[in-house]
């Protein structure tokens, strides 16, 4: 019996569980669907044992390894150099790492946190049946469906688990609607709450709860997905409640992030282990958190708060009743997201009376095992394992995945270069406000041939990958922004320009005052702390963010995030500071307004203009927040909305080739001179002295260069004629290693060879580097303050 086939009948038990549902029901009547009682297994476990959890989320159909410019914090969990690119990733590297640790480990199980799908090309093409099959092929042992599961809707995802997977897939906080009723998604048939594992005598139930804060179309009457979502709390004690007599240990998959996450422990009694994604993090060692937090000092005693399950309630909002449990440590842990990591925890768990916790954060409010919960967690281990270009890739993956990256190919040039960023582009910026990659993202879809709008307005999340340093290709650019959402154009007045941004300054408020949008032809000032420019209107607490409202004024006693001053077009009144841009009706200085992004040979900036609350302005976005996506409801109520049909993804690749080559000088440049006078703009030169020596540029031509002694870089081999050009070094080297990594994993023979009858890779490179875009300041590939974030 292989290790398919031994997991799967381990499982056998777990399956006839299937049908538990949500209210009050006996554990009989869920125990099997055949009716049959559950098998009962002789072994008897009694005092320390192990147990293995293997832990990945977020995997964003990562199923081929990428290029990655390693951070800060991925270089401190291993994942190579800081500030290096590295190739990372791939479901067979990630099957390579869980088979080795399944060999290590006695009872084991691997559990995935969801968002498998999205986030790479493969998806775009093949809607999540690639990423589907390679988690039934890792040998996945339960995974908790996400909110990116269905971003091809309900039935894509009910179709797909229903062919490919051979896991179960879980969701206790979803109620689905009827299946069997035609036009229902099958999601309620192929998706269950819960399972368990029989694992040697040891019993294991996995709970997962799926997203609820990011899916706002659940909230939606109708329901277009068929799911009416569930108290985090109140679910995940009903199925503690419910499975605890039953088993040994239980374990909760969750794809809520890390707050709801602790939340949900600290509400909650009996959970063991919660493994958690979402907010792509890493947690590194696993959190320990308290369950039953709540404190009663008259009845000296803790406590968690649940629904009143009896009907006693006459209100619409159902009352609280108190139940009295002991406080426990439960470890939390989170493994990352991208196909960077996979998680071990090993745990040392048991029923033992006398085996006290050694991970109690406050040992204090130890009481002793208590019998109910059964097996506790007295210690644990934590391992991270990266998943690198030396890690070894098992073949049965990459197999699996060939069918794919050889349809890829015939469907799509993704090896295409659209450009070549010397410094990368980052998504996020150290002050929170406007990013490098945001405004390129921005500009390009306000600057489109045929949209053209006043401003433009995208959400930062929707931008899910650094720009990597090298040569830009289309793969890249699709795992930037792998979603497949249009721009939408718009007329908006001044005051819903007002109401947009100050939305925005909520929605960032409540994340650390890190911008929530992307923007580009527009300024504000993004005031976290609270409103000093307007009051907000009020009817109850809920419109002041969690502040009080006066009842008596109708106005927040403390004012909302909002957005200060907006600026809309620049003038071309000169500015040394914003005093030069002169005062409003208060007399006050206007903050922000004047931009000296690009200042003029006097070191002047541009005065930009307020907006009018009875003006007129077009906005250009995404179809996705033009429907009310990410709560952008002052969007979706807009009447004037005119689907463009012209992707974001494309509008990037569009203004990004349009772009000029690294090297190109106009007449109007410093430093220009008649070397300059090209058709590409680039100076001419006849060897490598010739080019400007404040940048690391060489002479290419198709007759010069060649591979060099140190492998990886071309030389220049003897002198050029007139086809000689000054390129960026790092370009000619970079395209030249992006052409042989091309030609090297080319699946077709055919495509093999004509890769190699070409030129040569470094002929090749310095010919490309003479027209392809060069992604710099020149086009706007920098931070500038746009949105000045105040309340970091």
């Amino acid at each position: 019996m292989d290790a398919q086939q031994d997991r799967k009948a381990k499982n056998a038990w777990s399956w006839g569980w299937r049908s538990a549902a949500i209210g009050l029901v006996g554990l009989a009547s869920v125990a099997t669907t055949t009716g049959c009682p559950a098998p009962q297994d002789p072994v008897q476990i009694h005092g320390q044992t192990h147990l293995t959890l293997i832990h990945t989320a977020d995997l964003h159909s990562r199923l081929f390894p990428y290029s990655l410019q390693v951070g800060q914090v991925d270089a401190q969990l291993g994942l190579g150099s800081a500030n290096t690119v590295s190739t990372i990733g791939g479901a067979a590297r990630i099957s390579h790492i869980i088979g080795r640790e399944r060999a290590r480990a006695g009872r084991v199980l691997h559990l995935d946190g969801g968002d498998c799908f999205q986030g790479a090309p493969i998806f775009n093409f093949y809607n999540g049946e690639a990423e589907i099959r390679a988690l039934s092929q890792l040998g996945t042992d339960a995974m908790v469906i996400a909110n990116h599961e269905f971003d091809r809707g309900a039935l894509n995802v009910a179709n797909q688990i229903n062919l490919w997977a051979d896991f179960p897939v879980l969701a206790a906080n979803y109620q689905f609607d009827d299946w069997r009723i035609d036009g229902n998604p099958e999601l309620g048939r192929v998706v269950q709450p819960f399972t368990t594992f029989n694992l040697d005598g040891l019993k294991v139930a996995v709970i997962g709860m799926g997203n609820l804060s990011t899916l706002s179309s659940l909230y939606e009457t109708p329901n277009k997905l068929g799911i009416q979502p569930l108290s985090t709390v109140e679910v995940t004690q009903f199925y503690v409640d419910l499975l605890r007599p039953f088993v040994d240990f239980i374990v909760v998959v969750t794809h809520l992030g890390l707050e709801v996450d602790e939340r949900m422990i600290e509400g909650t009694s009996g959970v063991d282990v919660v493994l958690g994604g979402h907010n792509h993090i890493v947690l590194q060692p696993p959190k320990t958190i308290l369950d039953c937090s709540k404190w009663d000092p008259q009845a000296n005693s803790h406590y968690i708060e649940l629904a009143d399950g009896q009907g006693q309630s006459e209100t619409t909002v159902p009352t609280k009743v108190k139940r009295w449990c002991v406080p426990r440590p439960v470890l939390l842990a989170h493994s990352g997201a991208f196909a960077k990591f996979v998680g071990r925890l090993d745990l040392v768990i048991s029923d033992d009376a006398n085996d006290k916790p050694v991970l109690d954060p406050r040992p204090e409010l130890y009481y002793g095992n208590d019998p109910l919960n059964k097996f506790e967690v007295i210690s644990h281990g934590y391992q991270l394992f990266p998943v690198t270009e030396d890690t070894p890739e098992d073949p049965r993956l990459v197999a699996l995945l060939e069918q794919y990256k050889a349809g890829l190919d015939a469907l799509i040039d993704l090896d295409l270069l659209a450009g070549f960023a010397p410094d990368g582009s980052k998504r996020t910026a150290p002050n929170g406000g406007d990013s490098p990659l945001g405004n390129l993202v921005a500009t390009a879809a306000w600057l489109r041939l045929g949209i053209q709008t006043d401003f433009s307005l995208t959400n930062t999340t929707g931008i899910r990958a650094d720009m990597v340093p090298g040569p830009v290709s289309v793969e890249q650019i699709f795992n930037i922004f792998p979603f497949d959402n249009a721009i939408s154009k718009m007329q908006l007045s001044g005051v819903e320009v007002q109401q947009l941004m100050d939305f925005v300054a909520k929605r960032s408020a409540g994340r650390g005052c890190k911008s929530q949008a992307q923007v580009a032809g527009v300024r504000a000032v993004i005031n976290c702390t609270g409103c000093t420019t307007h009051t907000f209107s009020c009817q109850s607490d809920s419109d002041c963010n969690g502040n009080k409202c006066d009842m008596t004024s109708g106005i927040c006693a403390v004012q909302p995030p909002c957005a200060d001053h907006i600026y809309i077009g620049s003038s071309s009144q000169k500015c040394a500071d914003d005093a030069a841009c002169g005062l409003d009706a208060k007399g006050n200085v206007y903050l922000g307004r004047c931009d000296k992004s690009n200042p003029d040979g006097d070191g002047n900036g541009r005065c930009w203009t307020p907006i009018m609350p009875i003006g007129s302005y077009e906005l250009a976005t995404s179809d996705y927040l033009a429907g009310g996506g990410s709560g952008y409801q002052v969007l979706k109520r807009n009447t004037t909305q005119i689907n463009t049909q012209v992707q974001q993804r494309d509008a990037l690749i569009d203004y990004v080739r349009a772009q000029k080559p690294c090297g190109y000088k106009s007449p109007k440049d410093v430093g220009y001179t008649s070397a300059y006078d090209t058709k590409e703009g680039l100076m001419a030169c006849t060897q490598d002295s010739d080019c400007p020596t404040e940048a690391d540029y060489v002479c290419a031509c198709a007759e010069s260069s060649i591979d060099g002694p140190i492998q990886g870089q071309c030389i220049s081999s003897g002198p050029c004629g007139s086809t000689g050009r000054c390129v960026l070094k790092a370009c000619r080297d970079g395209v030249a290693a992006h052409h042989r990594t091309m030609c090297d994993g080319a699946v077709k023979p055919e495509l093999r060879k004509l890769c190699e009858a070409r030129l040569g890779a470094c002929q090749a490179a310095g010919e490309t580097c003479k027209y392809l875009a060069c992604i710099d300041r020149r086009m706007g590939n920098y931070a500038d303050n746009r949105l000045n974030m105040i309340g970091q």
